[in-house]
């Protein structure tokens, strides 16, 4: 057992600590305090902190808007969420293996239980589990065979800005960029029954309106944002759903906010779609349909209400009032391949998971590249898990089991390896 109960006490105390993303709520939660706790916790194992604090936002087009607009609210915002590199052994990048998790979680926070073998809480299985147990399996080498790191180095990059849409352009992007990297690069996130080295990356549309509010005294005076948004995402929804399912782009209708009371028209709003591609020329084909249901969407809701009297405003005024732009799009796939590193893991036990369709966007689309090869693998399930609900768990039987296969990996990754690691 390597996943002790030393370590499901010490998923408990991170799991207490609120690490909700500031993308989500605009305000600071306690990341520095979750990395500094882990940090701790790998010295005693021997490692050192070799980076540690806030990533610096790239000067680039694709930096999704809802970055820039947290930034524009809160000038602290990348204060508010630091990352940690931490490392043990030493050798080139060659021998270097590097695992990546994120501290930063959805909301909102849960409470702590651990019951049945599980252990329940924000942040269980994606992602704080399973980087605990990357540090279960060093501790574990380190006590019964420290010759096995003698001669390799590997890395654990602590992140934030992985959830809420910031798609880690200010964290696992700076650091790659700073040379934080090995030749074999796991990103640590729920997979199940293997890894996946190719993932979706997701762009967001938007639709908005901004309009003029009124009493329900007198409907005919507002623009009726309920009734716009609600008319074009179903629009849009039933017009997108076939060409890209065949265009293998998933879709999701992900929110619609206009207001809460009965008693007033709301003016504005707005609707969000979310797009989950495989390939730029996925991408491309989709932006292009996007952009066409949306104008057809708009003709037919005016169409449709041009002649009710409680919504003649409201369609009189409908293109200026009704507009969509992209929050976010541009953003690489990870899609590499290594067959020397691909041989090590099967050597380790450690295979391709069999359902490739199952893969899902996250930060590893930023570590890829010559002589560079990564993966995305860990314990548990992000849909059979619950992450991102509020019934989010890990059991402990997965952290063990995965602690025990990246202890094999590292052993097998310390073994001399006849062939090069260079691309076969």
């Amino acid at each position: 057992m390597l996943f002790t109960d030393k370590y499901v006490d010490r998923l408990e105390q991170l799991l207490r600590i609120d690490t909700v993303t500031p993308m989500e709520t605009g305000q600071p939660s306690c990341i520095a305090q979750a990395n500094t706790l882990f940090a701790q916790w790998a010295q005693t194992v021997g490692m050192r902190e070799v980076f540690s604090g806030p990533g610096v936002l790239p000067d680039e087009a694709r930096v999704p808007v809802s970055v820039l607009r947290r930034m524009n609210e809160a000038p602290e915002f990348l204060a508010w969420q630091p990352h940690s590199v931490l490392e043990i052994g030493n050798g080139p990048r060659e021998r270097t293996i590097m695992f990546n998790f994120h501290m930063d979680t959805v909301s909102p926070h849960l409470p702590v239980r651990v019951l049945d073998g599980a252990v329940q809480g924000r942040g269980a299985v994606d992602n704080k589990g399973p980087g605990l147990a990357v540090l279960a399996a060093l501790e574990a080498l380190q006590m019964q065979e420290p010759q096995v790191l003698d001669d390799i180095r590997v890395l654990i990059q602590v992140v934030a800005g992985e959830e809420g849409g910031a798609m880690g352009v200010y964290g696992t992007h700076y650091l790659c960029q700073q040379g934080h990297l090995g030749c074999l690069n796991i990103f640590v996130e729920p997979t199940g029954a293997g890894y996946f080295d190719a993932s979706t990356t997701s762009m967001t549309y938007e639709v908005r309106m901004d309009g003029r509010d009124s009493t329900d005294d007198f409907p005919h005076q507002g623009d009726n944002a309920s009734l716009v948004l609600g008319f074009i995402a179903q629009a849009m929804a039933a017009q997108l759903a076939e060409p890209l399912h065949a265009l293998q782009v998933k879709m999701t209708l992900a929110g619609l906010h206009t207001g809460m009371h009965h008693n007033r028209v709301y003016g504005s709003g707005h609707c969000l779609f979310n797009f989950a591609y495989r390939s730029a020329a996925q991408a491309r084909d989709a932006e292009v349909l996007v952009e066409q249901a949306f104008d057809q969407a708009l003709q037919q809701c005016g169409s449709r209400f041009a002649q009710s009297p409680p919504f003649l405003m409201t369609v009189e005024r409908l293109r200026t009032t009704c507009s969509a732009r992209w929050l976010k799009r541009g953003l690489p796939v990870l899609n590499n391949h290594h067959v020397a590193l691909q041989r090590l893991l099967g050597e380790a036990g450690i295979v391709p998971n069999p359902d490739a369709e199952q893969a899902f966007t996250c930060d590893a689309m930023w570590a890829q590249g010559d002589g560079v090869y990564s993966v995305v693998w860990g314990p548990g399930s992000l849909a059979d898990n619950g992450a991102h609900t509020s019934r989010e768990y890990v059991s402990i039987n997965d952290l063990d089991t995965f602690a025990v296969a990246v202890k094999r990996l590292l052993r097998r990754f310390a073994e001399p390896i006849a062939n090069t690691l260079k691309q076969g």
